[in-house]
């Protein structure tokens, strides 16, 4: 068994390795997007963004929430009962192998039939049908990033976000230039691939070290898991990649929709890039907060959540003043055509801001295991207000409509959370079944 460091040197360990992880992925990311935009042009950039939100939403579907499930209870379960986090680790596992077929299978053979009528851009269809093997390793490296985070191995997760994110920008500059779009999304297929291996080779090194043996007999026994956090999850899930592939798609329906989608797919890398710090943080916290709750430790998970709300907080708004201030001059990066989109980003902006606030407020929601008030009380809410904003504002105010749909539904998610934590209070709760403190 490994023994743990102290609160501020996990904090600070953890943070800085999952911000060379984070790094490592969303710059990659960020980096494919903009060389997309500038060799390819805006309106293949936002046929590109419609394929790439596609295979993601398919992914984050199908993984039916086994990274999540795997980083709250092996995080929790770890150092007090390491057979237990390894049947929850076999669990997760079994069902992400299952559903990474399923979601690669769906989209390959549905892709004809979605890019014809949900797209209006037939000629799209190859370019999903490639894409959905990308998918199905996504379901799967899901599940792996959440159990090394469960472990707090960040620095293993670092290690292996590395060479997937790096293989994705170099494809990508040669196949934009020789191959177009398909030759990009070829790239992105071989970068999941590689990172796929280098979490499977880590992510078994890693539980090596803990003692921790992924087991898939007496799955059963963790029946009561599923049924309370890891079936409203994966449903929240469902809805909200869901809510956004639906309020993007509807967008591309209309009269110049790509080309307003590229613009909103600019400015969201900006959004993403301003979350960046905040959903770090927030990874690290939410493992040790389960971490500090599974040991009974009521002192140190109240440190753990007042500082992950803390670093949210101020990062988040100091990074959304400056992207707003400067919009114009970093949209350019994509090229000039996209300066126009600088109201579109200064809205997410503001989406940013209360998003980050609330993630960061919301791991009391999940630590406690409230999943089932969560998907009822925020995530319907929330998801249907971005679907219904699209409905009423794309039509009218394109990519500025998209995005003040998806403020509106952020600041209601951040009020909806802000109710659920006040009742909760900051204590810890029931835990898991069986658990005892520790100390």
């Amino acid at each position: 068994m490994v023994a743990p460091p102290g609160i501020g040197t996990r904090l600070r360990a953890g943070l800085a390795w999952n911000l060379v992880a984070a790094a490592a992925a969303q710059g990659g990311t960020f980096a494919v997007n903009l060389i997309v935009a500038n060799l390819l042009g805006r309106r293949v950039f936002g046929e590109f963004a419609m394929v790439q939100a596609t295979w993601l939403t398919v992914a984050a579907v199908a993984q039916l929430a086994t990274g999540y499930t795997a980083a709250k209870y092996v995080a929790e379960l770890r150092a007090t009962d390491p057979d237990r986090a390894g049947r929850v680790l076999g669990l997760c596992a079994a069902v992400s192998a299952a559903m990474a077929g399923l979601a690669g299978l769906a989209l390959g053979l549905g892709a004809d039939r979605l890019a014809s009528d949900v797209l209006h851009a037939p000629h799209l269809a190859p370019a999903l049908r490639l894409v959905a093997l990308a998918a199905g390793l996504a379901v799967f490296n899901g599940f792996q990033t959440g159990a090394l985070a469960g472990l707090e191995a960040y620095r293993t997760l670092a290690v292996a976000s590395a060479p997937g994110g790096a293989a994705a920008v170099l494809v990508a500059v040669g196949a934009a230039r020789a191959g177009g779009l398909e030759a990009v999304l070829t790239g992105l297929v071989l970068s999941a691939l590689l990172q796929w291996a280098a979490l499977f080779l880590g992510l078994r090194a890693e539980l090596r070290r803990h003692g921790i043996v992924a087991r898939y007999v007496g799955l059963t026994r963790e029946a009561g898991l599923l049924g309370r956090f890891t079936l409203p999850a994966a449903l929240s899930g469902l809805v909200s990649m869901s809510a956004l592939w639906l309020a993007q798609a509807w967008l591309a329906r209309q009269p110049d929709g790509y080309e307003q989608l590229a613009l909103y797919g600019a400015a969201n890398s900006f959004r993403a890039m301003v979350l960046f710090f905040p959903a770090v943080a927030h990874g690290v916290g939410l493992s040790m907060l389960n971490n500090q709750r599974g040991l009974g430790d009521q002192a140190r998970y109240r440190r753990v959540f007042w500082t992950s709300v803390g670093l949210a907080t101020g990062s988040v708004v100091g990074g959304g003043l400056v992207a707003a201030g400067g919009g114009p001059w970093l949209l350019a990066a994509f090229g000039k055509p996209f300066v126009e989109a600088h109201a579109v980003l200064v809205v997410l902006m503001l989406a940013a801001i209360a998003e980050a606030v609330a993630a960061a407020v919301y791991q009391i929601v999940q630590a406690r295991e409230q999943m089932w008030l969560s998907l009822l009380a925020v995530v319907l809410p929330r998801d249907a207000a971005i679907v219904l904003g699209s409905w009423l504002l794309a039509p009218g105010y394109g990519a500025l409509g998209l995005a003040w749909s998806y403020a509106l539904a952020c600041g209601l998610a951040l009020a909806s959370v802000a109710v659920i934590v006040r009742r909760l209070g900051l204590g810890l709760g029931d835990r898991a079944p069986g658990l005892a403190p520790v100390g």
